[in-house]
C-alpha cells in the first residue's frame, strides 16, 4: 500500500461531482423502499440479485481509468456491477487487507482494542511522515500505516492467519509470499465481488469473530458522516507485474438503508500515484450516482 499523499489535481472532485449529478438526474435507479436493517442484525440476508449497469461509465471515462464498481443493497439484495468480468477478477487487496488483519489481531489477542499501541522501531520509511511514530490501532487504520499491520501479522503467525482467512472465506486465502507481505506483493487475491461479500458479512456481524470486534473495526472505517448518511471505507494501492491496482471498499448508509461497495481501479504502473486521489473522488461520485449517498456528500 502506498497510501494517500497526493492532492486532487485540476478540479477532479468538482468535475466528477458534476458528471455524477448529471447522470443521476437522468438515469439513477430509485432505491427500493424497505424497512431499514439495523447494523449488526442476525436476520437472514436477502438473496443477492445482480445486474450489470453501464450508466456510470462516463464517470470512469472522466477520471481516465479502467475499473469496476460493485454496489450491494443490504436491505434488498440488489447488486449492481459496472463490469461483470472485472468484478470477478482477483487482485492483491493491498491495504484493504487492514480490515481483516485488524479483526484477526483483535480476535487472536494481539490487539486489545482501538487504543492498543505498537512502538515505532525508529526506521524512517517511505510514505507519509505520520507513519514514523508510535501508533494505536485506530491511528494506524486511519493513516494506513503499513509497518503496524505487518507487525500485527507477524504476531498472529502463519498458521492462525491462514486459518482465519479460510474461516472468513477471504478471497483465495493464500498467504504465500511471506507473513508480512502476502497481501502487498504475495499470493493473496480477492475480487471486487468477494470484497463486497466480506464487507456485507462484517456489517451483518456474520464473520467468525466477536461482534464487538466487528463493530469496532466498522466504526474505525468512517470517512465522513452527517445526519441521515455515513460513508465508511478503506483504501488500497499497490503495483505488480507492471500494473498499478487501486481499491476503496466499505459501506454507505443513507436514510436507514446500507450498501456495501468495492471500487477496483487498474492502470499502468507508471500511473500508480495518479490513482491516489481518484479512488476516493470516483467512489464518492459513484455512490451519489446510485443514490447511496446524497448530493451534499460530494461537497
Amino acid at each position: 500500500m502506498r497510501p494517500p499523499g497526493s492532492r486532487v489535481v485540476g478540479g477532479m472532485r468538482a468535475w466528477l461531482l458534476i458528471v455524477s449529478l448529471l447522470l443521476s438526474a437522468c438515469a439513477r435507479p430509485t432505491p427500493a423502499v424497505a424497512p431499514p436493517i439495523a447494523a449488526g442484525t442476525s436476520s437472514p440476508a436477502p438473496q443477492v440479485v445482480e445486474r450489470v449497469d453501464g450508466s456510470a461509465q462516463p464517470l470512469f471515462a472522466a477520471a481516465q481509468v479502467e475499473g469496476v464498481f460493485v454496489l450491494r443493497s443490504l436491505t434488498t439484495g440488489e447488486q449492481i456491477v459496472t463490469d461483470a468480468a472485472l468484478a470477478g477478477t482477483g487482485e492483491l487487496p493491498a491495504s484493504t487487507f487492514k480490515i481483516p488483519n485488524a479483526l484477526i489481531g483483535l480476535e487472536r489477542g494481539v490487539l486489545a482494542g482501538a487504543d492498543a499501541t505498537l512502538k515505532w522501531d525508529g526506521v524512517e520509511r517511505a510514505g507519509p511522515p505520520a507513519w514514523n511514530r508510535d501508533h494505536s490501532l485506530a491511528s494506524a487504520l486511519r493513516d494506513s500505516t503499513v509497518w503496524f499491520f505487518q507487525e500485527v501479522a507477524r504476531r498472529v503467525g502463519p498458521a492462525a492467519m491462514h486459518a482465519s482467512l479460510r474461516a472468513f472465506a477471504y478471497g483465495n486465502a493464500d498467504i504465500g509470499g511471506g507473513i508480512d507481505r502476502f497481501w502487498l506483493q504475495g499470493a493473496l487475491r480477492i475480487s471486487p465481488r468477494e470484497q463486497v461479500e466480506f464487507i456485507s458479512r462484517l456489517h451483518r456481524r456474520e464473520l467468525p469473530v466477536a461482534r464487538e470486534h466487528m463493530a469496532l473495526v466498522e466504526h474505525m472505517l468512517t470517512r465522513a458522516q452527517a445526519p441521515g448518511w455515513s460513508w465508511r471505507g478503506k483504501t488500497g494501492l499497490t503495483a505488480h507485474e507492471g500494473r498499478a491496482v487501486g481499491w476503496l471498499v466499505g459501506l454507505a448508509e443513507r436514510d436507514g438503508t446500507t450498501w456495501a461497495y468495492a471500487l477496483l481501479l487498474r492502470a499502468p504502473e507508471a500511473e500508480e500515484e495518479r490513482l491516489v486521489p481518484v479512488r476516493a473522488e470516483l467512489t464518492r461520485a459513484l455512490l451519489i450516482h446510485y443514490g447511496a449517498l446524497p448530493a451534499e456528500a460530494g461537497r
